[in-house]
């Protein structure tokens, strides 16, 4: 007798949390493969290799799955960014250039992603879950965008400045440069995007942009 028979595999069930993980990434992959071709739950049942029946046990609409997605994507992108922050330590200036560096690296500047927010965009048009999922998450990037302007006008050689408004322009510099870089990757090297974004915190500490 081979040792599989005497000692079969146990079976674990999975806890309710760990399934809706295994939606939210299945959703999000067939999102980058195949866009909003890859929205359907039929697609999404056979990513994650499970029933269609099992999806609506732990979901009761698309929308709420679809949310859930939104919200895994744009979350683990910004703790991503911030590890790479608080690995580099430094004072808030330095943090802030260790910001930008992760911001541009391969890991946010890249074309599959623009696939998923493409059809996550769409929804949060037509749904309100899908809505309220990115309303929370871009607040909750221009939020941590703000606590770092802060800490930089904390510095003294920094003027005093309106950190929401700041934090709204440079968070929207930000989408900016990520959407035409990756709708047009030859418009302008990484690299490039980098020191736009130093030179507008330079602008910003030295008193020639007000805001």
């Amino acid at each position: 007798m081979t040792d599989s028979l005497k000692n079969p595999p146990k079976f674990r069930r999975h806890t309710p949390d760990e399934r809706k993980k295994e939606l939210v990434e299945a959703t999000i992959k067939c999102l980058e493969k195949k866009g909003s071709d890859g929205l359907s739950v039929r697609s999404i049942s056979a990513e994650a290799g499970i029933s269609v029946g099992l999806i609506n046990h732990h979901y009761p609409s698309k929308d709420d799955l679809i949310a859930d997605a939104y919200e895994k994507l744009a979350t683990d992108i910004l703790h991503h960014v911030l590890d790479l922050v608080e690995e580099s330590g430094g004072n808030p200036r330095e943090r802030m250039s260790a910001f930008f560096d992760a911001y541009f690296s391969s890991h946010v500047l890249d074309q599959k992603i623009l696939r998923i927010w493409i059809v996550f965009w769409h929804m949060s048009d037509k749904s309100d879950k899908v809505r309220l999922s990115h309303d929370k998450t871009s607040e909750g990037f221009r939020q941590k965008i703000e606590e770092m302007l802060r800490d930089l006008g904390e510095l003294p050689e920094t003027p005093d400045f309106n950190y929401r408004l700041a934090a709204i322009g440079l968070s929207g510099m930000l989408d900016g440069l990520w959407l035409e870089w990756c709708l047009n990757p030859t418009s302008f090297a990484p690299e490039e995007g980098l020191r736009i974004c130093e030179a507008w915190v330079d602008c910003l500490m030295s008193g020639s942009f007000k805001i």
